[in-house]
């Protein structure tokens, strides 16, 4: 079985380094770069896949492989952002970008609930606002009698509890009170039971 992991905004598959150890050995792993962080990488299954989108890695998902997954799962993603955030916020973020993208992508992650003190290597502020455009326009459908399961922290400030509902609320979501946003990183552990819990339905 393929499983496609695809990370959100102003990040890169390093999200996923927890997570990915327990299912490389017994699943194909393909891990996507959007090139937000390092260079590109789109290479995709040919077949059918599981996909696993983090923030905006699961709006890509479903906006250019709806038809491909036989499974969706989403950690604190969205098929649309737009729609329930302030236009003022995404602007401002496009303008800090051009200003000086490395603050914007610390500010960013702040935000999101995990300071990262250290950098960034290989930003690319072209790429950045480019993704940054990708929530300001894309609205995405998610295919009926799709599986989906919805892993979500109640204290994320980037997609707030309400958003997630309203998007996601006929789906099973799994609720856990802290992680911010990055719950790949810092709820690695309770991601990696769920997603494991889901898979097993297609054994």
């Amino acid at each position: 079985m393929d499983i496609v992991f695809v990370h959100g905004w102003g990040s890169a598959p390093f999200v996923w380094k927890d997570i990915l150890p327990h299912f490389e050995k017994n699943y194909d792993c393909h891990t996507i770069n959007m090139g937000f962080l390092g260079d590109e990488d789109f290479t995709m299954p040919e077949g059918k896949f599981i996909g696993i989108g983090h923030s905006l890695g699961g709006l890509w998902l479903l906006k250019h492989y709806p038809e491909q997954m036989i499974g969706f799962i989403s950690v604190a993603s969205f098929n649309c952002f737009y729609k329930y955030i302030p236009e003022q916020i995404l602007d401002s973020m496009k303008r800090n970008m051009v200003q000086n993208s490395v603050d914007q992508v610390k500010e960013f992650w702040h935000h999101a609930g995990l300071d990262q003190s250290g950098g960034f290597k290989n930003l690319k502020p072209a790429k950045l606002i480019e993704g940054l455009s990708w929530l300001s326009k894309w609205d995405a459908e998610t295919p009926n009698g799709l599986p989906v399961m919805v892993l979500a922290s109640r204290n994320d400030h980037i997609v707030p509890r309400r958003m997630t509902e309203k998007i996601w609320g006929e789906y099973p979501i799994k609720w856990i009170d802290t992680g911010g946003h990055m719950l790949p990183i810092t709820q690695s552990e309770w991601c990696t039971e769920h997603i494991k819990s889901f898979i097993n339905e297609y054994e």
